[in-house]
């Protein structure tokens, strides 16, 4: 694979260069911003990294071919160039899904290096390929939990992500599933529906649910629910992006205890507020991500981009309000049918 780095003031200028030194067939792996020049750090500009790639043995084989078979140039170099459409496919698939741009320079770039030593390069080969470089990607980015056995789950998130749902369908996994007996505690005091909304899954489920305010109301919570195998605990939806609001809620959590803090994100949210949440929670040690709403947007690039960027693991994902069955385990698998919208999970 042949590899080449242009530093240019927008996209515009870059295409022509690279379709100039690498050919049409090139794809575009990698785009950053940059600042160059400048005086101790004043005056630099704002310029665009841009890395393109192309397989050089591609390209020659399609000059020898067409040299020493003229009358089947045509169709030869057609069959070849049908190749990179599909791994152009495969990059207008991940664009579509609002992958990150060096989540799909990672992907496409093994992708390359796997077709050069493939003579036949069909859509479902292709397709396969970025499947299993997928599932790689996701297993080798999740990493374990650090509370494995923890006594209270706090499930923290912005207001409307669906934090006290999924506490509902997560406690009737627990206790269904796992035959778990379930205590639940709410501190989201600010919205008396969400109160009455978990005392209504609470006699539903028939699990006992305790309405908390400060660190000393959960220590209460927590004697009154010694016999329970597992808590879990809903936190008002606040805006994350305020760092005070984070600050509240440290102030809510009891020291002692053995808590695994979950933030709860909606995939219908725009990556870059994902992400400020999050940074904005790194004061707090979260322990995994909850995504939800996956069954209200088309593109779910965001998944993958988190895996890649964050060393939190994902390990469910909400697709739907019924409680207590839209819940998904995330796995390699899933999420790689999600991205390539083979999607048998809905």
């Amino acid at each position: 694979m042949m590899l080449k780095t242009y530093i240019v003031g927008t996209m515009t200028e870059a295409i022509p260069l690279i379709k100039q030194d690498l050919g049409a067939d090139a794809l575009i792996l990698n785009t950053k911003k940059i600042k160059t020049g400048g005086f101790l750090g004043f005056f630099q500009k704002d310029k665009l990294e841009v890395t393109a790639a192309v397989d050089p043995e591609v390209k020659q084989e399609m000059q020898v071919q067409q040299v020493e078979f003229p009358k089947a140039a045509t169709s030869v170099t057609l069959e070849i160039e049908s190749t990179a459409e599909l791994l152009q496919g495969i990059k207008r698939l991940l664009a579509a899904q609002e992958v990150a741009v060096d989540v799909q320079g990672e992907l496409l770039s093994k992708l390359i290096s796997r077709l050069k030593d493939k003579a036949d390069h069909t859509l479902e080969i292709v397709h396969q390929m970025a499947r299993e470089e997928l599932m790689e990607m996701v297993e080798n980015n999740q990493s374990p939990s650090i509370v494995t056995e923890p006594e209270i789950i706090c499930f923290m998130g912005p207001t409307g992500v669906g934090k006290t749902t999924s506490i509902a369908k997560i406690a009737a996994d627990y206790m269904l599933n796992k035959d778990k007996k379930v205590g639940l505690v709410t501190a989201d005091t600010y919205r008396i529906a969400a109160v009455e909304q978990l005392k209504t899954y609470g006699s539903i489920l028939n699990i006992p649910v305790r309405v908390v305010e400060t660190a000393g109301d959960v220590l209460v919570a927590l004697e009154d629910f010694q016999d329970c195998d597992i808590i879990l605990m809903d936190t008002a939806g606040r805006n994350y992006q305020q760092a005070q609001y984070i600050e509240e809620l440290k102030r809510l959590l009891p020291l002692a205890s053995k808590i695994q803090i979950h933030l709860v994100l909606s995939l219908t949210a725009k990556y870059e507020d994902m992400k400020k949440i999050i940074d904005n929670f790194q004061s707090l040690s979260v322990d995994e991500l909850l995504l939800t709403k996956k069954d209200e947007t088309s593109s779910v690039g965001a998944i993958l981009n988190l895996i890649h960027h964050y060393d939190i693991p994902i390990r469910q994902i909400a697709n739907g309000q019924n409680v207590p069955n839209d819940i998904l385990k995330v796995t390699p698998s899933v999420v790689a049918d999600f991205i390539l919208e083979e999607d048998n999970h809905a």
